[in-house]
């Protein structure tokens, strides 16, 4: 899915003085960086988008783990895994089916 650049505080990124394209790759990862961060109610015209990983920090990983899948599918990513590596990072395997 193709979007516009953002910048690593998630503002537009207007470092060369104009609109750049994220292209597919990067657009994709910053739409699992909104989901990941945006908590359910953050987007008006998509109320239940969102997992709200701030919120979890104290709650069962099992369960962060499934909702991370299921908001990465309703947004119509093909998820191939969902899973911590042995560092403790989150891993998103998948992209959108058109890509």
């Amino acid at each position: 899915m193709e979007d516009i650049l953002l910048a690593a505080d998630g503002d537009v990124d207007f470092a060369s003085g104009d609109l750049l394209p994220a292209g597919t790759d990067r657009a994709t990862g910053q739409h699992k960086r909104d989901i990941l961060m945006a908590s359910p109610g953050d987007y008006k015209e998509a109320p239940t988008v969102g997992v709200g990983a701030v919120e979890y920090i104290q709650n069962d990983a099992q369960l962060f783990l499934r909702d991370v899948r299921k908001q990465m599918q309703a947004d119509g990513i093909a998820v191939r895994e969902v899973a911590f590596d042995g560092r403790g990072n989150l891993i998103v395997d998948g992209s959108y089916e058109n890509d």
